[in-house]
């Protein structure tokens, strides 16, 4: 699908399900995380935002042993200067992009953002698994948020890189009220570990210049209630992610390493009712209201525990509390917690053996012919 839109400063951004090509309508600073072409620039003509997936959602390898190599490829491909355009890797799908713009007075700033974050969320200063050596070939993993920030306004050089705070913060606050976790540890993700910013103003001498664009400033909130809007529309629409995706059990305790091959691994090797019936009560059982808002305030304890902010003792004791809730709530007469585990392993022995009784129970009253 083509879609077309012309911006308020006249620039023009075409946009498919392979490519975003905004071209410029007059002299643009931009300030971009670009491989090729980033930096702080001021002879662009182009940003482009591109998707590396093929056919099928199949990601396509690096043309080059380098991001700066490949996108230089990319430029080429989509008949861009190389020397004159900066750009952007996803794995997205760019039919899912979403443009947003915001205006106050004489101020507006449009935010265009790609954004998945589903396979490569992570929280930073997570454990890395890459180093980059000069030269060698190091590809990324896929899941990215990339966000282009478009505004008729002069900024300061200074103003720019404070608006990368600013919608970099705001970015993050969309992934924190989703509580999306990390794919690599049991923290709350901060964004991706492929995340891009593009910002593009204007460069003419004829504009005001901005000096701020902080979270004090008019611009700034515009700015930032741009980016949260687009973000989140544009997860909704890659992947799904949205409150109501979240409202499950086995959603929120994927950071912490609880999964239904965990919970199965718990039980016996032969259940009753066998697997299917395993399946078919976990799938209940993980959307129930009840045990996903009792789950909710238990993780909530671990988070607080492992900021320091609760000691092991008060949130031992509370979560104790939910899980008497939890067992009263499905008249499950619950072992008694192993206080030498950390908290989320008392969740997922208990919720093993609540699945396990509901199996027996069922077998109970209505045995096998």
């Amino acid at each position: 699908m083509k879609r077309c839109f012309s911006l308020l400063n006249g620039d023009q951004l075409v946009c498919t399900e392979q490519a975003a090509i905004l071209t410029f309508s007059g002299p643009r600073a931009v300030l971009s995380t670009a491989a090729n072409g980033g930096g702080l620039r001021r002879d662009l003509t182009a940003v482009f935002n591109y998707s590396d997936c093929g056919p099928a959602g199949v990601c396509q390898p690096m043309e080059g042993d380098t991001l700066r190599d490949h996108q230089q490829a990319v430029t080429r491909r989509l008949g861009l200067d190389p020397e004159h355009t900066a750009g952007l890797d996803t794995a997205v799908n760019l039919d899912n992009m979403v443009l947003v713009t915001r205006r106050w007075q004489e101020l507006w700033v449009t935010a265009a953002v790609s954004a998945g974050a589903d396979v490569n969320a992570l929280c930073a200063g997570d454990p890395a698994t890459l180093t980059e050596q000069d030269g060698q070939p190091c590809a990324v993993p896929a899941g990215t948020i990339n966000i282009f920030l478009i505004t008729g306004q002069s900024l300061s050089p200074g103003a720019m890189v404070e608006l990368v705070l600013t919608a970099t913060e705001a970015k993050t606050a969309v992934l924190r009220d989703l509580m999306q976790g990390s794919s690599v540890s049991p923290r709350l993700a901060t964004g991706t570990g492929t995340d891009g910013l593009v910002i593009v103003c204007d460069d003419s001498g004829t504009s005001p210049c901005l000096l701020n664009a902080g979270k004090h400033f008019k611009f700034g909130e515009l700015t930032a209630q741009a980016v949260s809007q687009a973000v989140t529309e544009a997860l909704m629409r890659q992947t799904g992610l949205c409150p109501e995706f979240q409202r499950s059990l086995l959603r929120r305790l994927q950071r912490f390493g609880v999964t239904a091959d965990s919970l199965r691994a718990r039980c016996p090797k032969e259940l009753p009712g066998g697997d299917t019936a395993f399946h078919r009560a976990l799938t209940k059982l993980d959307h129930d209201a009840f045990a996903v808002s009792a789950a909710a305030l238990y993780l909530h304890l671990a988070d607080q525990l492992q900021a320091g902010l609760l000691t092991a003792a008060q949130a031992g004791d509370w979560a104790n509390h939910l899980l008497g809730e939890l067992a009263a709530h499905f008249h499950f007469d619950a072992p008694v917690p192993d206080a030498s585990l950390p908290l989320e392993q008392r969740l997922e022995a208990f919720l093993s053996a609540l699945l396990l009784a509901h199996l027996r129970e069922q077998e109970r009253i209505y045995p096998a012919p």
